[in-house]
């Protein structure tokens, strides 16, 4: 009998929803393939590997508004992805950080709309069409990054020291969401590349920068106020795309940032939590699986780096400007089988976390220079390193859960299977079985995200 998925039709827009309980999606994030020399290499390499995406970013410059940079190198390296069988997502969000702020610091106001240049944020989203429509065979979409970081989006704090970044990002994020969908519906919008951390002081001396969680209450409180005086139903995001880094990468994998406000894979109901109390009420799904949510997460950037070794050090130039004794690219720390020993503690941990659709590790091959990142399956001289091995077997096992499914609800704890109607078998229910009520199909699917 057909499945809650197949009744639904399975649109572009939930088609990594619809795997979710029977596979993880694995990739990588890497611009690597913008070069034409590398990307067969990097394409066949990433299929024998078992890895499906890659993410390559484009930056949108407020000095040529409409230019679409690389195009044809982008164009190239898609074609050459669909050849090899991988599916492209793009990573959309402005070069310069005080685009949509023009440097200021806002005046608190109660009016979602009163902090951010409306002009410069309709431009991106008009940029962010046309890079839809040149590149048709792509339909995933991370929209912004890292918002609660002052190297994207700055300031970050308002005249009275309160967060003005997640309105900033929050209106550049409804803009560009509304212009890729009259694209096409099928388009499907992740946002927002959260950062792992911030500190939550507006004045501190660099780096002033806001936690995740906190600006994500943020960003579901301003919504909401945005939602009601717009008389907005469409959602925010298709998708809450978050980078669980541990920084330093020396944190333990199994308890993460000390910082509850902070948060790294093992931190991750912290952030379904945060998503939770900023967005419930709104016409935004939340993430977990009480009624109302549902909403897929993506960890599109992680990663793990490595110091080389000495056969491969020729193949690098530059400093590391992360090996310090905090735990950095230094020492135990920065080992292959440090590395390989956490990729597989994360691929296994989210594939039981039936909230997680896609996992990206940054960088398929290490970046050569070494003041960029050496968190690659690869050297950059393409010799492999223990974690390709380790990825490749846990992909051609299944990418699954191997223990039990870690479903989420708000406040912790376990989903009580109270979503389908009594006598009702999932997942082979009917919309007839389960009494055709108009939340029937939204109910079925979610019911489907539940089953191992």
């Amino acid at each position: 009998m057909r499945t809650a998925c197949a009744l639904l039709a399975c649109t572009a827009a939930l088609t990594l929803a619809c795997g979710a309980s029977a596979k993880l999606v694995v990739g990588v994030n890497d611009d690597a393939p913008k070069d034409s020399s590398v990307a067969d290499w990097f394409y066949s390499t990433m299929a024998s590997e078992g890895l499906s995406v890659d993410t390559l970013s484009l930056r949108w410059d407020d000095y040529a508004p409409t230019a679409i940079p690389d195009q044809s190198n982008v164009s190239d390296a898609i074609a050459a992805a669909n050849a090899a069988g991988i599916s492209v997502e793009l990573d959309l969000y402005p070069l310069h950080s005080q685009v949509f702020t023009d440097g200021a610091k806002c005046k608190p106001s109660p009016n979602p709309l009163a902090c951010g240049d409306a002009a410069m944020i309709q431009q991106f989203a008009g940029w962010t069409a046309a890079v839809a429509t040149a590149f048709p065979t792509v339909h995933q979409f991370v929209v912004m990054n890292e918002c609660n970081q002052p190297l994207f989006v700055n300031p970050q704090w308002n005249r009275a020291g309160q967060n003005q970044s997640a309105a900033i990002c929050g209106r550049a994020l409804a803009a560009a969401y509304d212009a890729l969908k009259e694209v096409s519906t099928s388009n499907v919008v992740w946002g927002v590349g959260l950062s792992p951390r911030g500190n939550d002081t507006p004045q501190a001396p660099s780096n002033s920068s806001t936690s995740p969680v906190r600006f994500l209450v943020a960003l579901g409180q301003w919504f909401g106020a945005f939602a009601a005086k717009t008389h907005r139903t469409a959602p925010l995001m298709d998708g809450l795309d978050f980078h669980p880094y541990p920084v330093p990468q020396s944190l333990p994998f199994a308890t993460g940032y000390a910082n509850p406000n902070d948060a790294s894979v093992s931190n991750l109901p912290r952030i379904y939590q945060a998503f939770y109390d900023g967005f419930n009420g709104t016409p935004q799904k939340t993430i977990g699986q009480q009624r109302g949510g549902g909403l897929p997460v993506s960890l599109n950037e992680s990663g793990i780096q490595t110091a080389a070794t000495t056969a491969e050090a020729a193949s690098y130039s530059g400093i590391e400007l992360s090996a310090t004794g905090a735990g950095g690219v230094l020492g135990k720390y920065a080992t292959e089988a440090y590395q390989a020993a956490w990729y597989g503690e994360m691929l296994n941990v989210v594939a039981c976390d039936p909230n997680v659709r896609l996992i990206n590790i940054f960088h398929l091959v290490d970046e050569s220079a070494l003041e960029g990142w050496q968190s690659g399956l690869y050297y950059a001289d393409e010799t492999a390193k223990q974690s390709a091995q380790v990825v490749s077997t846990f992909i051609a096992g299944g990418a699954k859960c191997a223990g039990k499914l870690m479903r989420w609800v708000p406040g912790g704890g376990t989903a009580i299977p109270a979503l389908l109607p009594p006598g009702c078998a999932a997942p082979a229910c009917s919309t007839a079985a389960a009494g055709g009520g108009a939340n029937d199909l939204d109910r079925l699917a979610l019911v489907r995200l539940l089953l191992p």
